[in-house]
């Protein structure tokens, strides 16, 4: 599945990044804001043309990703017309462009290879606050730092990307499956799903349905790890059992303590207590094993539970009809049983759910055109209830301000044009 590693996006959505390769910023508390000061839009980042990292992942030449960059460069100068952000004031912009990882999940049959997709990356906008402060003496002044990003996903329609999309009932699955992102209004003329705004021919087409097998399978396939995970401890307690009944073990467990206690040079009376202490040591560790070998209790009466749960899913799987099988599923978070969390009948508390629909790229195009945009995160610049989109809170005209001006005065009809 194309995404980004969970933590690298969540750091590059942070509300403040310090960009790298700028070196340290100094801390002054003599530094002054300038928000009437003239900015600039600074020279492009080169992506590298290495076949290292997200390019490798993807099966990409350094000729496919130069073509990628050159498909950002024509996007970028897009961007830089933006009315909202074409001449700065009181921020300069620096934009660059990524590789996205691809990882092939465990769990996903219909995913395609590593190299049968277009090559997914994206294009990251930082309105950077001009500020100056004193240094030896001197006025010197600055349009680096830290900002409010405001990142453009190319190719990219994985989960993760602009919604949660967990479903608790598959664990940690491995899985290219998720909660279909609702769509929520429109900002500035463009469909809102989560924590996203997507520029695409049809939004709706770049998910397609899960199945409500393919939902129960990943159930069954959790609830198979659990019990796996139950019978390899319940394995090795009934090792160490027989373990602790071998008369050999006991044996040479009290020999040691004879010979522990014959070097500390304890008295009769001690070392007898002593010895005693290891003998009942051996019949507490038993005790305790059989306590966890037991279906009434620990480790077995787990497995037995895990066993009944795992043939909840299965035997349900074998209940239903091809037709309910084939049928689109959905999760309704709040159900208290699996049945009520995957609803064969479909309701406004199930939320669907969906893998990437690979089928909505045009295999015909070359690797590097793009073919669907997806801006995110939205919440932070655009949700009245965030602190940052409060004008009171955050003055300056860098940051969510310019990210808010950017998408609003930004020329939609010549991004679809440069979509293929």
């Amino acid at each position: 599945m194309l995404r980004m590693n969970q933590s690298a996006l969540q750091r590059l959505l942070g509300v403040t990044v310090l960009l790298a390769g700028l070196g340290s910023i100094p801390v002054l508390s003599q530094s002054r804001s300038l928000p009437d000061a003239p900015g600039t839009w600074k020279p492009w980042k080169p992506l590298a043309t290495t076949t290292g990292g997200g390019g490798k992942e993807q099966g990409a030449t350094p000729a496919v990703v130069k073509a990628f960059e050159s498909e950002l460069l024509t996007f970028n100068a897009i961007l830089r017309r933006a009315p909202g952000v074409a001449s700065p004031v009181g921020f300069s912009v620096e934009t660059w462009g990524h590789l996205a990882g691809y990882h092939k999940s465990e769990h996903a049959p219909v995913q395609p290879a590593a190299g049968k997709l277009p090559i997914a990356g994206g294009l990251t906008f930082g309105a950077f606050p001009i500020f100056e402060y004193q240094k030896n003496g001197k006025t010197v002044r600055e349009d680096t730092g830290e900002t409010a990003l405001q990142m453009f996903l190319i190719n990219q329609i994985g989960s993760g990307l602009i919604d949660r999309g967990n479903v608790g009932d598959w664990g940690s699955l491995d899985t290219d499956a998720f909660q279909k992102p609702l769509r929520q209004g429109e900002i500035a003329g463009l469909p809102r799903y989560g924590d996203g705004l997507i520029i695409a021919r049809d939004p709706e087409a770049l998910w397609t349905p899960l199945p409500q097998k393919s939902a129960l399978d990943l159930v069954a396939k959790a609830r198979q790890l659990v019990v796996q995970q139950y019978e390899e401890s319940l394995s090795a307690y009934t090792a160490q059992l027989a373990v602790v009944r071998d008369p050999a073990y006991r044996a040479k467990r009290v020999a040691e303590a004879k010979e522990g206690a014959a070097a500390a040079k304890m008295s009769s009376a001690q070392a007898q207590a002593f010895i005693k202490q290891i003998e009942d040591s051996i019949g507490i560790e038993e005790a305790q094993l059989l306590k966890e070998l037991s279906p009434a209790t620990g480790n077995g009466k787990s497995l037995a539970d895990a066993k009944r749960d795992l043939s909840e899913v299965t035997d349900w799987i074998a209940q239903l009809s091809p037709a309910e099988l084939a049928a689109p599923s959905c999760y309704a978070e709040k159900g208290t049983t699996l049945r009520a969390r995957f609803p064969t009948v479909a309701s406004a508390a199930c939320r669907p759910l969906v893998r990437p629909n690979y089928g909505y790229f045009n295999a015909a195009l070359p690797r590097s055109a793009p073919q669907v945009v997806i801006i995110t995160g939205i919440k932070r610049c655009f949700d009245t209830a965030d602190k940052y989109n409060n004008e009171a809170n955050s003055p300056s005209p860098s940051g969510c301000r310019a990210n808010r001006a950017l998408i609003e005065t930004m020329d939609k009809d010549a991004i679809r044009a440069w979509l293929r």
